[in-house]
């Protein structure tokens, strides 16, 4: 089942856990970012989201709307949002009840949310709390660092690590539910590396690796949202073999 109809048969099954009839992906059917907030430790960058969603529609054939909205992890509404994520830079605060249990059931009926560590640190109290939050959710299942050879790094270019911003750690963890990873984290500030002015330029240096480790941040974040939108994607050589006559190996 693709991530981007999962809302087709099971977008009603929020809070009460009835069932009700299905919502629109989005306006238009089009897909775009919901930012989970917070409150305490969660930052909001919409500029970086929309800079992804503009880059998807350029480079994919997906049908993209270049808009962010913000939303509590209890909110019905994150269910017409097949794309989530949690950005922040410092301690998050334990969730309530009613939002774990929705949290786990978008995700396990087919939403995706990408955790992004924007602290800089190794050692952060947004790491320490977002792996609580992560074991909240999924208390049964434990994360864990994606193989190199995991779809999120060939969903649409052939990846060999994570970028970011910075480049604290040369992994994505995330936790797996029956075949795929409805949760991945990133621990190298990848919103930091897309995140812009309203001018248009670049908010933040990359560091090492400049304007090179930016270009892999942006591909690493359609990879994402690829690979959200299609679930378990087929890692064949035919698909390899595509990559390389439309020059995308690069």
């Amino acid at each position: 089942m693709r991530r981007r109809s999962f809302l087709a048969g099971l977008a009603g099954m929020a809070g009460s856990g009835l069932v009700r009839p299905a919502w629109a992906l989005g306006s238009a059917g089009r897909v775009d970012v919901a930012e989970i907030q917070l409150g305490s430790g969660t930052i909001s960058r919409p500029e970086a989201w929309k800079r992804l969603l503009f880059e998807t529609i350029q480079t994919t054939s997906v049908e993209a709307e270049p808009r962010v909205v913000q939303l509590a992890p209890d909110d019905p509404q994150l269910f017409e949002h097949p794309f989530a994520v949690l950005c922040g830079d410092g301690a998050l605060p334990v969730l309530s009840d009613a939002a774990r249990q929705q949290l786990f059931r978008y995700l396990s009926y087919g939403g995706f949310l990408l955790v992004d560590d924007a602290s800089g640190v190794l050692h952060s109290d947004f790491d320490t709390s977002a792996r609580r939050l992560i074991g909240d959710v999924f208390p049964t299942r434990p994360i864990e660092t994606l193989a190199s050879d995991h779809s999120v790094y060939r969903s649409f270019f052939l990846l060999k690590e994570p970028s970011g911003r910075i480049q604290l750690t040369h992994v994505l963890e995330g936790v797996s539910h029956v075949s795929t990873h409805p949760l991945i984290y990133s621990r190298n500030d990848l919103s930091g590396a897309l995140d812009r002015r309203p001018d248009g330029s670049d908010r933040l240096p990359c560091t090492p690796g400049g304007e090179d480790q930016r270009r892999e941040a942006v591909k690493l974040s359609i990879n994402l949202l690829m690979y959200a939108l299609t679930s378990n994607y087929k890692q064949d050589q035919a698909h390899v073999n595509e990559l390389m006559r439309e020059g995308r190996l690069e």
